[in-house]
């Protein structure tokens, strides 16, 4: 196995159905058995984190500690374990800047749930926070299939359009403030705004004025806690840092999966360092190794075809990727038991 490195931050992606959730908990049961102090984050909506460590059916963005004594392993050691929410993350800005009330707007609980928008963008600020705590020696992520991990990479971006001057207008137009004094509307303003105005009056035709109200009251609460958010670009910048993070980029033997796993390398290379790791999960290697069907039978030839297939996958994974982990596949209906059988790989 190849040696990896300990750093702050670790990373797991993929696209569905890889085995992503369970191999990043087999990577967090694998460090905290050597002591250390380790936090693993779901950002992926589907939640399998949950099923796999029989967590609490709650949606609060709660830290659960897990004993590894349910492991079979030293009861005395653990880590902890959070699900991903963006509503506990945007009542905890509320609270540290007193906008609880503001942060009540039915437009910003809607935005906050797990698929309403916000779940990348509230990931790296609840990521940036953990952080800063300085509690962990590393931070798991596992982060969303697909797509939506591309999403998350690029949601520094999303923050940055967001708070430009654009909304600045519409709330000089409304005569409000970002710092609590509404202000009054001055000839320059008013001047200004027209552009600011036909957008407004549209809404209003379209949505009604009560909603155009509650939406820029939301967009105002959101501005006021600003800083929170600018200040999550902190994190996404150092994960271009080698030193900072590791990057595990989980695939399986399907020849799908690992042109699937290219092409989200290729997604997300203004990010990857070269020294990321591909994982190769779910190997038949060492079972088909170990297994000797007649000669000449239907399952010889199975077997040859398994061979072949794996060979080319492991073949085309060295021609690509500098680091190349292997995990072969559990063949056990329990979920401890996987994450068990994975962390155990991560120490051959």
């Amino acid at each position: 196995m190849i040696k990896i490195p300990h750093k702050k931050v670790e990373l797991f992606c993929g696209t569905g159905g890889v085995g992503k959730t369970t191999v990043a908990t087999g990577r967090a049961l694998h460090l905290a058995s050597q002591g250390r102090k380790v936090l693993l984050i779901t950002i992926d909506p589907a939640k399998r984190l949950k099923q796999i460590l029989n967590l609490p059916d709650v949606d609060d963005g709660a830290v659960n500690t897990i004993n590894l004594g349910m492991f079979d392993q030293d009861p005395k050691l653990s880590f902890d374990a959070m699900l991903m929410s963006p509503g506990a993350t945007l009542k905890r800005i509320a609270a540290e800047k007193g906008l609880e009330e503001e942060f009540e707007s039915n437009i910003i609980k809607t935005l906050s749930r797990p698929y309403g928008g916000m779940n990348e963008i509230m990931s790296i600020i609840e990521v940036q926070h953990q952080l800063e705590r300085n509690v962990y020696d590393t931070i798991i992520l596992d982060t969303p299939p697909g797509k939506h991990f591309i999403d998350f990479l690029e949601s520094s971006e999303k923050i940055k359009n967001f708070f430009d001057h654009s909304f600045l207008e519409i709330f000089e137009y409304l005569g409000k403030s970002i710092h609590g004094k509404a202000k009054s509307k001055n000839i320059f303003t008013l001047m200004i705004s027209t552009g600011v105005k036909k957008l407004l009056s549209y809404l209003e035709d379209v949505t009604g004025a009560d909603f155009v109200r509650e939406f820029i009251d939301a967009v105002l609460a959101l501005y006021k806690s600003r800083e929170s958010f600018l200040h999550a670009l902190d994190f996404q910048a150092q994960l271009k840092e080698e030193s900072f993070s590791n990057w595990f980029l989980v695939t399986s033997v399907e020849q799908q999966k690992i042109n699937e796993a290219q092409g989200l390398k290729d997604q997300a290379e203004n990010f990857i360092h070269n020294d990321l790791f591909l994982v190769i999960n779910k190997c038949l290697t060492p079972y088909l190794d170990a297994w000797q069907p007649e000669s000449n039978s239907p399952l010889s030839a199975l077997k040859n075809t398994m061979v072949t297939r794996e060979a080319r996958l492991s073949e085309f994974a060295s021609k690509n990727f500098r680091n190349v982990l292997k995990f072969h596949e559990i063949n056990n209906p329990s979920p401890l038991e996987h994450v068990k059988g994975l962390a155990l790989q991560f120490k051959a």
